[in-house]
């Protein structure tokens, strides 16, 4: 009886071992590598940008770092976050960039309609949760805001392998080949024409839109972003850039610049007829391919309001 039961101490201890010895080759292997790609946390590490992109995929697919660092002669990095249109995780991902980073002198802030102010504390969007679950496990307190964000369970957060497996990531960590765009020219390049019998042409994402009472929480939001930036003397913009006409609402276009003015922001409004009437700068309704980023690229080069920020 004695034997067996040392047996089965020995067989829980051996797979105990085998279990963190796992998690740790896997933590070494993937450790500053993106396997999904929308995990680049620790991918931006150290590389003291002196300008940064922020906001949701509208950021993430439209600011072109290498277009900026050629103009402007500036070092810049997009960090945009695709799924999140909250204030909320723009400035929680700033503060991630910060702790890695020095500090840069400019924040771009890609400011539409479609944002909402978001919360610290009751997040319910999980959009990419499976993505950032590889910083799940006994998070770093740099990585903390994130995974406290995406509201990792205690199993997910100290079970060895538990959130490897919960979300699927054991292949992408092993072969390392979800290579993502952004990887190769730091923002989401999309090359395609949008086509439109897969996705039909429609005002569907006008529904997304913020709403006239959601505009005090957004103020109060983007007024703490701002004041994330001031305390770290960092210059803050806030930019619209184009949709396609379909989605096109003046009304809503017009109430951003009006936020901003009551918080006294610069703000620049890229939205321009001429790119939002053709269709093929874009690959869906609210998002640019990259034949519309080189147009939004013009707009920007063009606009006094935006050389002024970077020069002054």
């Amino acid at each position: 009886m004695n034997r067996f039961v040392n047996s089965i101490i020995q067989f829980a201890l051996f797979s105990v071992f085998l279990v963190i010895f796992l998690q740790i080759i896997i933590s070494l292997r993937i450790k500053g590598k993106t396997i999904r790609g929308h995990d680049n946390l620790e991918q931006t590490s150290n590389i003291n940008a002196d300008l940064v992109f922020i906001g949701s995929s509208r950021c993430w697919t439209h600011f072109d770092p290498h277009f900026f660092d050629t103009t402007y002669k500036v070092k810049s990095v997009n960090i945009g976050v695709d799924g999140h249109s909250e204030i909320s995780m723009a400035i929680i991902r700033l503060q991630d960039y910060l702790a890695r980073n020095k500090t840069p002198k400019y924040v771009v802030y890609n400011f539409d309609p479609f944002v909402y102010a978001g919360s610290f504390i009751d997040n319910d969007n999980f959009v990419h949760k499976n993505d950032f679950a590889r910083y799940a496990f006994f998070p770093k307190k740099i990585d903390l805001p994130v995974v406290d964000y995406f509201k990792f369970d205690c199993y997910e957060k100290y079970v060895p392998l538990f959130a490897i497996f919960k979300y699927k990531l054991l292949l992408n960590s092993i072969f390392l080949n979800n290579i993502d765009t952004w990887d190769m020219y730091g923002y989401e390049k999309h090359f395609e024409i949008w086509d439109t019998i897969s996705k039909p042409i429609t005002d569907s994402m006008k529904k997304y839109y913020f709403k006239q009472s959601e505009i005090p929480f957004i103020t109060n939001s983007l007024n703490r972003l701002k004041n994330l930036c001031y305390l770290n003397n960092i210059k803050l913009l806030c930019v619209q850039t184009p949709v396609y006409k379909i989605i096109q609402d003046s009304a809503a276009f017009s109430e951003t610049k009006r936020i901003c003015n009551t918080l006294s922001l610069p703000f620049v409004d890229a939205n321009k007829e001429f790119i939002r009437n053709e269709i093929k700068y874009f690959y869906n309704s609210n998002h640019l391919n990259q034949f519309g980023v080189a147009e939004l690229n013009k707009v920007l080069k063009s606009d006094s309001i935006f050389s002024f920020f970077l020069n002054k």
